[in-house]
């Protein structure tokens, strides 16, 4: 069996439904999207633009003062947290690993991590026979060891 026409083990819900019964249900979110939409863009003209009053103007001028507060808050805090942390190095530098280290956590042999760092295009990871494999276009497949089902 070729690796094209094997069946893929993700199983696509979506699909499943009749092409009817998607479009509808495509058809009837939008419409309730737009309708709330609407309904939320006529009720705020409403209530700032057709019924102001000093009540809401005293309201909307605390929101306003209480947003602009939060974030000068937060740009203080930013710039304290910068004077005392940007001196220190907390941070540790992993060491570098070789590709045979990485492949062995990963369960694969250096030479094949070495093929898989040296190819350009994509190697798609396949689910065949209780394994998964790295797939490159034209070459053998290489076992993930890591993934093996136990």
């Amino acid at each position: 069996m070729d690796f094209s026409e094997q069946q893929s083990p993700i199983y696509e819900a979506k699909n499943k439904r009749h092409l009817l019964i998607r479009i509808i249900e495509n058809i009837l979110s939008l419409a309730f999207t737009i309708v709330l939409w609407l309904f939320i863009i006529i009720t705020l003209y409403n209530k700032l633009y057709v019924n102001t009053n000093a009540s809401l103007l005293h309201t909307l001028t605390i929101m306003t003062l209480v947003v602009i507060a939060s974030i000068l808050l937060i740009i203080l805090w930013q710039f304290y947290n910068w004077l005392r942390f940007h001196r220190k190095k907390r941070r540790k530098d992993f060491p570098q690993q070789t590709l045979a280290e990485v492949g062995r956590l990963y369960g694969i042999s250096a030479e094949n991590m070495e093929r898989l760092q040296q190819i350009r295009n994509v190697a798609v990871v396949e689910f065949r026979n209780h394994r998964y494999y790295y797939c490159i276009a034209g070459e053998s497949p290489i076992e993930i060891g890591m993934l093996r089902k136990q």
